[in-house]
């Protein structure tokens, strides 16, 4: 736990006074994470009965309680200099400075500064991530390097769940736009090919900007490793038909294009000549099936004058 601008006594002090306000068990019960009024989150091992990880949350200095010490050119004989705001007098003189000890000021003060809190820790059912809900937002901690959780206009009731339902329902623009939302790559390429080529142009016009500039980006960066080279390129024809993404974007698309094109060109030219030696060998054991044949069957011809009688 860090020292409050409003804290008399050092943050080794301090810490016998917190707490923690929440703890999880891992699946499997070997390990235990715990968090509360401090800017770290610790996990345990229950058996052996000690720390194994601090994880320090932010080093965001606008919070309160983020840093151990106070500097002491900050520190008069009225206390923090940073608990001072001053104001001119047409806008309401300076303010009085809060009493010692007391956590909840005015949210509406120009300096406030609100305490780093963990409100909450939970262990994915796997145990290999973690989550924590904190005054800077929800953080997750994962073993997974591939795993990013970065939402965008995220909502309450936006889950892969329900935008796999949604899906199911066939409301593909609703689908796409949670999971879009939701920020996974690999729900976003689920949709994508879920939905059938004949309602990609639908979809598309249904999107707005924000959303077509999303998918646009994703497909763009998806070409690079897919298969499916004609379904995409029909979501790429009908995105610059109804939309206008960003030339960023369109670069990325031109550029993943064409090294696709030059890959696919290289390994097509390469079939092309390998099926050419094919068919010329295939005409030539051809041929030769045909003049045996064409042997056996001719009627063979006798010399009489060599024929020997036996009578």
């Amino acid at each position: 736990s860090g020292r409050t601008d409003t804290d008399l006594i050092t943050a080794k002090k301090n810490l016998q006074a917190k707490a923690f306000n929440s703890v999880c068990y891992s699946a499997d019960g070997q390990f235990v994470i715990a968090g509360g009024q401090s800017k770290n989150v610790c996990i345990y091992n229950v058996a052996e009965g000690i720390l194994l990880k601090k994880f320090e949350i932010t080093q965001n200095q606008s919070f309160d309680a983020v840093l151990d010490v106070v500097n002491r050119r900050k520190m008069t004989e009225f206390g923090n200099i940073d608990l001072i705001e001053e104001r001119e007098t047409r806008e309401g003189g300076n303010v009085r400075l809060k009493l010692p000890g007391v956590h909840k000021g005015d949210l509406a003060a120009r300096t406030f500064k609100p305490e780093v809190n963990v409100f909450d820790v939970k262990f994915s059912p796997t145990g290999l991530s973690w989550s924590a809900a904190t005054t800077e937002g929800v953080l997750v901690y994962s073993l997974n390097n591939g795993f990013i959780f970065d939402p965008f206009l995220l909502e309450l009731g936006i889950t892969t769940k329900t935008t796999r339902d949604t899906l199911l329902k066939k409301e593909y623009a609703s689908a796409l736009m949670m999971a879009l939302r939701l920020n996974e790559s690999n729900l976003i390429t689920e949709i994508l090919e879920s939905i059938p080529s004949k309602d990609i142009e639908l979809t598309v016009v249904s999107l707005p900007q924000m959303y077509a500039e999303k998918i646009m980006k994703h497909i763009a960066i998806l070409l690079g490793s897919t298969i499916h080279i004609e379904f995409y390129v029909q979501w790429i024809m009908f995105l610059l038909n109804s939309h206008q993404p960003h030339q960023t974007i369109i670069l990325t698309l031109y550029k993943n294009l064409s090294k696709k094109f030059t890959d696919l060109s290289k390994v097509c030219d390469y079939n092309k000549y390998t099926l050419a030696v094919i068919k010329r060998l295939a005409s030539l054991q051809t041929n030769e099936v045909k003049e045996e044949v064409k042997t056996e069957n001719e009627p063979m011809e006798i010399d009489e004058d060599k024929v020997i009688s036996i009578y």
